[in-house]
């Protein structure tokens, strides 16, 4: 189970170090943080959210994570005013108010406090949550060898290009696979078509060439998945969007994942077959190596 082990990327400074919430305009310590119990997001998971990275104090494509989270708020129709009431600012004072150097910031927005009812009432105040945490870093034998991942049948909903926090499927998807000894599970439907990983998007690399699945409404749009093209557009290596197959993925020479806290990390197995020659490739640890340089410059 090397996936769920984790450390701080950087001693803490428990002197100035500390995480903290931040509840509808109230900051403190996360332990005294509440919600109601009749919030929608207790009650339904009736709400979207995003995680963001900071590396040395500065959030990383911020904006991107915002474009997101709006297009997330309006495909449940939720509506939360980020124009009168901006969260750029508040994630800049949580940040500062933890002093955190590489921290982890999850801001959850849901419909709001009503009395329970499936039907969506009107004039409910959005709930608006947010956590400043030190950012986990991934094992050094799981960055160093690559991740084991088990193939698994898609049964989600058509829209998990919505980062909505009902993420039930997607935790008993990993669930299932840490207990069986993987790292993750990648979603395939039934068709043998290859969609993503629990938490991360999945690319494949044959002959030289990044291929990874459409970026339809049955995929999450993934920030760093859209930065590492760029990245590998601009370094002249061949990207290609298309309908990536379970087969195709096993017989990949190089097959990673990307996503805003394990950043860009090999699949050296895939239901225990592996992948290429069993080591992190060589475009893989390239675009990892890139990815670092650019966050942290």
């Amino acid at each position: 189970m090397r996936w769920a082990v984790r450390r701080p990327r950087q001693p803490a400074d428990k002197e100035t170090m500390s995480e903290v919430a931040y509840v509808n305009g109230v900051y403190g310590p996360i332990a005294e943080a509440k919600v109601s119990i009749e919030d929608r997001g207790f009650q339904f998971g009736d709400g979207v959210y995003e995680v963001i990275v900071a590396y040395n104090g500065k959030p990383f494509l911020l904006d991107r994570h915002m474009r997101r989270l709006r297009k997330s708020a309006a495909g449940i129709s939720l509506d939360y005013d980020f124009d009168g009431k901006p969260l750029e600012p508040i994630i800049g004072e949580g940040l500062r108010r933890s002093e955190l150097g590489d921290a982890m910031v999850y801001l959850q927005i849901t419909r709001g406090v009503a009395p329970r009812s499936h039907a969506i009432p009107p004039g409910v105040t959005p709930t608006v949550v947010m956590t400043f945490k030190p950012l986990p870093a991934l094992p050094e034998e799981l960055r160093r060898h690559g991740a084991r991942v088990v193939t698994t049948l898609d049964t989600r909903w058509a829209h998990c290009y919505i980062k909505a926090i009902t993420l039930l499927p997607n935790i008993l998807a990993k669930s299932d696979a840490i207990c069986r000894g993987y790292d993750d599970a990648v979603f395939v439907t039934a068709a043998g078509e290859v969609r993503e990983c629990t938490s991360a998007n999945i690319f494949a690399i044959k002959e030289g060439a990044i291929r990874f699945p459409l970026r339809t409404e049955s995929i999450l749009h993934g920030v760093t998945q859209g930065y590492l093209l760029e990245l590998a557009r601009a370094a002249g290596l061949r990207v290609q969007e298309e309908s990536v197959s379970v087969d195709s993925l096993r017989n990949a020479d190089e097959v990673f994942m990307s996503g805003t806290v394990g950043e860009v990390l090999a699949i050296t197995s895939i239901d225990d077959r592996p992948v290429g020659n069993g080591n992190v490739g060589p475009i893989t640890q390239r675009l990892y190596d890139e990815f670092i340089r650019k966050a942290r410059s």
